[in-house]
């Protein structure tokens, strides 16, 4: 867990260029970000955004040094913070989404970067959620309220080639505190006759369930492959996105998926407020929400995120926001970045 005061250090450093990256399993999206190390959480200046896609390139370093390449010489970076879809516990990183896998220490050498920072993904989009505007987060649902920026917990969560989740603490004094976890990867647990199906159907492939495989993007597509053997209908569509696109032309299949997904995603969200006590809110982020949460769908995924028996009337006041900043990895990034400079260390 690193924490970080809102104050900071007021030794007036000078700003900085640092590389920052948000790299999934699909996508890898790297910008310059100018900041003021020690400075208080806030928007930063990202510059030179760029999208790589994980599939067109052997290694992360190639991703990199492909990024770098399209740079004018002025603008090179020193030093980069990489928010990466992986745990973060050591030197050797594997990303469980796709087929990159680096040492920190290897790559540092080879880019040529003088400090390295790697975080996990999800804690740098909880590190994010102080920097946003208003404008940048939409109400789910009947949401009674928003974040009031109080003292406590708040989790950040979401859907994209995977399922991330991280806690974010404000303490008293101000200062805020990110608990990076892979919760995604916790059992999946069904509510009721059809989610007991999916669960049987899921494990004669699997074995074990996690939450992931029925939220993450490859989530959609095992959903309505069960739901069409229950339905007893052929399975016609190979993708997300054709599932996706299916639920929306009235496909029976692909629309029950469809809602499943949104009711299996808002019980886990109210199970992580339950967990970490985030009474303050849960902001929602990832590449499938604006697919899976329409008018509909939002009422499916609050009315399960509200399902919690005796805890039903604190789950009904707790806030929940979809973020719609679609540089949110990079802006998490660049908020770590600032503190991280301001240490005037690698973090090895």
């Amino acid at each position: 867990m690193l924490a970080m005061t809102e104050s900071g250090r007021r030794d007036h450093a000078p700003p900085q260029s640092c590389l920052v990256a948000d790299i999934g399993g699909t996508n890898a999206r790297f910008a310059l970000a100018r900041v003021q190390p020690g400075t208080a959480p806030r928007k930063a200046e990202l510059r030179h955004a760029r999208n790589l896609l994980v599939r067109d390139y052997a290694s992360l370093g190639d991703a990199i040094q492909a990024f770098l390449a399209g740079l004018p010489a002025e603008a090179q970076p020193r030093d980069a913070v990489l928010a990466v879809a992986s745990a973060v516990t050591e030197d050797a990183i594997r990303f469980t989404n796709s087929h990159w896998s680096f040492s920190i220490n290897a790559l540092q050498s080879a880019v040529g970067f003088e400090r390295l920072l790697v975080a996990n993904d999800f804690a740098a989009a909880a590190w994010a959620v102080p920097a946003l505007d208003p404008d940048d987060l939409h109400p789910v649902g009947a949401c009674v309220a928003v974040d009031s920026g109080a003292t406590g917990m708040r989790v950040v969560l979401g859907p994209g080639t995977g399922l991330g989740l991280a806690a974010l603490k404000r303490d008293p004094d101000g200062g805020y505190a990110v608990i990076e976890t892979e919760g995604g990867h916790i059992s999946f647990a069904p509510r009721d006759a059809d989610e007991m199906y999916i669960l049987d159907f899921l494990f004669q492939r699997f074995g074990r369930v996690s939450y992931e495989r029925v939220l993450g993007g490859d989530g959609w597509l095992n959903l309505y492959q069960a739901w069409s053997t229950r339905l007893g209908l052929a399975v016609v569509h190979e993708t997300p996105e054709a599932v996706s696109n299916a639920a929306r032309n009235g496909d029976a299949a692909a629309r029950a998926a469809t809602r499943s997904m949104a009711a299996m995603l808002g019980a886990f969200a109210g199970d992580a407020v339950l967990v970490y006590g985030a009474w303050q809110g849960v902001y929602l982020a990832g590449g499938l929400l604006q697919h899976l949460l329409d008018g509909e769908t939002a009422e499916v995924f609050r009315r399960s995120f509200e399902d919690k028996g005796r805890f039903r009337g604190l789950l009904s006041r707790t806030p929940v926001l979809r973020i719609v900043n679609p540089d949110l990895g990079n802006l998490g990034a660049a908020v770590l970045g600032a503190s991280w400079l301001a240490r005037g260390v690698s973090p090895r």
